[in-house]
């Protein structure tokens, strides 16, 4: 459906490099990357605001890369959604349609449906200022979906919401999605929103979509040492003689069969906090993240971090400055 090849821009002082993905036909693909990562001057290369200094993007096997936005059938939500002021809702949403020269009798019947399927049927008589954040977010979807783009573009389309309001949209664009069947590419930094609603994901990092897989496989089995920190694990350097792993004096079996300098990736999750057994640390930090925890160790001279549930930590009394010992549940090798 949407194919980028080899897709280069120098912004700036940033660079977005050799971005090759494809999305297809009704997909929800979700880009995902820190701040500064790349994501919104992607989506603006896509949309056509800018273009592309080397490589090529195609639109249903139509080579789009010099193509002007309003020729490529592609509708783009920035982050602030970019409502008209002056307009009232029902003129938002049906402003493309009356540019595309619709008639009054469907541009009624388009805005009633879109309004409806996405519960702001109540609100086409008020202005856009006087909407919450979440009733904004609803409008400049359905301004964008009532033109039926071939593709649609989300730019960070819950970071101004609150967190309730934020995970009950997740859940309502999951429907909407179904509903609507739209294809489309999400921006975004936060790993609840791929997760709940990516078909496929791309990690983005520093200029280029590292990875593009399914979330599970994704997130399971990062591909590069790039991937595994964007993902929070820790990534840990040390080298494999007979068998044996070396990690800054510290020594792990594997049955690994690689030799020499290594990458070692190990899951936060995967760090088991105990009294007794596998190597002493020391604790350096604690965060709480609603009901887990992230714990900061120092293993030998290695800074090592733990996921573990709140109620652990502090029924085992876990604070800055304790003695912890710790075992390795499972890691991965990358050479």
């Amino acid at each position: 459906m949407l194919r980028l090849e080899n897709v280069s821009k120098d912004w700036k002082e940033f660079k977005l490099k050799d971005i090759s993905f494809e999305v297809k036909r009704r997909e929800y693909f979700v880009l995902l990357g820190h701040s500064g990562a790349g994501k919104t001057l992607l989506l603006e290369l896509i949309a056509g605001i800018h273009k592309p200094d080397r490589g090529r993007i195609y639109l249903e096997g139509r080579d789009i890369t010099e193509s002007p936005p309003e020729k490529r059938s592609i509708a783009y939500v920035p982050q602030n959604y970019a409502l008209f002021p002056h307009l009232s809702v029902y003129d938002n949403i049906a402003y493309g349609l009356k540019l595309r020269k619709f008639k009054k009798g469907e541009i009624k019947e388009i805005v009633k449906e879109l309004s409806e399927v996405l519960g702001i049927s109540h609100l086409l008589h008020r202005n856009p200022k006087t909407l919450s954040g979440g009733e904004q977010q609803r409008v400049a979807l359905a301004r964008a979906l009532a033109i039926k783009p071939k593709l649609l573009l989300l730019d960070e389309p819950f970071s101004n919401l609150d967190m309730a309001t934020r995970f009950r949209l997740i859940g309502e664009m999951k429907k909407w999605h179904k509903e609507l069947g739209f294809t489309a590419i999400h921006v975004t930094h936060s790993f609840d929103e791929a997760m709940a609603l990516g078909d496929r994901v791309g990690i983005m990092v520093k200029g280029r979509v590292e990875q593009v897989g399914k979330c599970e496989d994704v997130f399971s089995e990062p591909r590069s040492v790039e991937v595994a920190e964007f993902l929070g694990y820790n990534v840990l350097r040390g080298f494999v003689k007979g068998g044996t792993l070396h990690l800054n004096g510290l020594r792990l079996k594997t049955d690994s069969n690689f030799e020499g300098e290594v990458n070692v990736v190990i899951k936060p999750e995967d760090v088991i906090l105990s009294k007794d057994g596998g190597f002493e640390a020391v604790v350096e930090g604690v965060e709480f993240l609603k009901f887990l925890a992230v714990v900061t160790l120092n293993v030998n001279g290695l800074k090592i971090k733990a996921q573990t549930t709140a109620e652990d930590v502090m029924k085992k009394g876990i604070g800055v400055g304790s003695k912890v010992n710790v075992s390795i549940k499972k890691l991965r090798l990358m050479v």
